[in-house]
């Protein structure tokens, strides 16, 4: 099953303002990698279709914040992770669907402005693993 990118306001937010703060962790094939060590050629777990090569890492400031532990089940995320507001999440309940950052982050005062975000750059969309909770990037 493929999770692409297949609305507008999607895709323009995800490759424009979403990000992942230093410290998140991303599931890659060498293991659990930093964002901030992560490099060109990495190559990431997705789950839509395996181990994919990083093919950028593009750093941009933006509005954060926590998405808490257990958010939406056991370990996802597996701890309180800050990413951009606009970053979006893969929700699984009744079928697949993609909320923001914004939409989930329960205490509105850990938002922070001006955060170094780190921008994963694929040949197309993924969901990854970061964190313990699945991301979409872009």
């Amino acid at each position: 099953m493929t999770f692409q990118a297949n609305t507008a306001d999607f895709k323009a937010t995800s490759e424009t303002n979403a990000g992942l703060a230093k410290g998140t962790i991303v599931l890659t094939l060498r293991g659990e990698v930093a964002v901030e060590d992560l490099r060109v050629g990495d190559k990431v777990i997705t789950r839509d279709v395996g181990a994919q090569p990083l093919r950028g890492l593009r750093r941009h400031t933006g509005e954060s914040s926590i998405v808490e532990k257990d958010s939406f089940g056991t370990n996802r995320p597996a701890r309180d992770m800050r990413v951009s507001v606009a970053q979006p999440f893969l929700m699984r309940h009744d079928g697949p669907i993609f909320a923001t950052a914004r939409l989930m982050a329960q205490d509105t005062h850990a938002r922070l402005k001006n955060t170094p975000l780190y921008c994963l750059v694929f040949d197309q969309s993924h969901v990854i693993y970061a964190d313990g909770a699945e991301l979409a990037v872009a």
